[in-house]
């Protein structure tokens, strides 16, 4: 009985196929290509969308700024200026507090977001990672 499963067992061998490893990378390199094209798509979208949403948020800041005083107190600067340098501790601490900040803030984050997608959807490009779409060939 060990005889006949010790020859079962060696017959049994797994030989691979000579083209194999040639598959498995050619199946690598069409994943890697449908990453990056899939990530230029992601980045591309995502810049569209900062850009398209920054408008309405930069008219909401514009908006806020006149609504809050701060082009008021800001004017001083130009009109009074020595009435600002006697008392430029209160000024400041004035045109800090009129400041919308979650305005701001709204409106550098898309920013911030919209110049990282196009970073790197710039960088996608100049590697030309996406451009070509064939595969290996034996």
């Amino acid at each position: 009985m060990q005889a006949k499963l010790t020859k079962i067992f060696k017959k049994a061998k797994y030989q691979p196929s000579p083209d194999l490893a040639f598959s498995i990378l050619n199946k690598m390199v069409i994943h890697n290509k449908n990453m990056a094209k899939f990530k230029l798509w992601i980045g591309t979208f995502t810049g569209i969308a900062s850009l398209i949403t920054l408008i309405p948020v930069f008219q909401t800041l514009l908006t806020n700024l006149s609504h809050s005083g701060f082009y008021d107190y800001f004017s001083l600067i130009f009109s009074d200026s020595g009435l600002m340098f006697s008392y430029w501790k209160e000024f400041t601490l004035s045109l800090a507090e009129s400041l919308p900040m979650t305005s701001i803030i709204f409106t550098l984050s898309l920013v911030f977001i919209f110049l990282l997608s196009f970073r790197y959807v710039m960088k996608q490009i100049s590697r030309n990672q996406f451009i070509s779409f064939g595969t290996l060939s034996a």
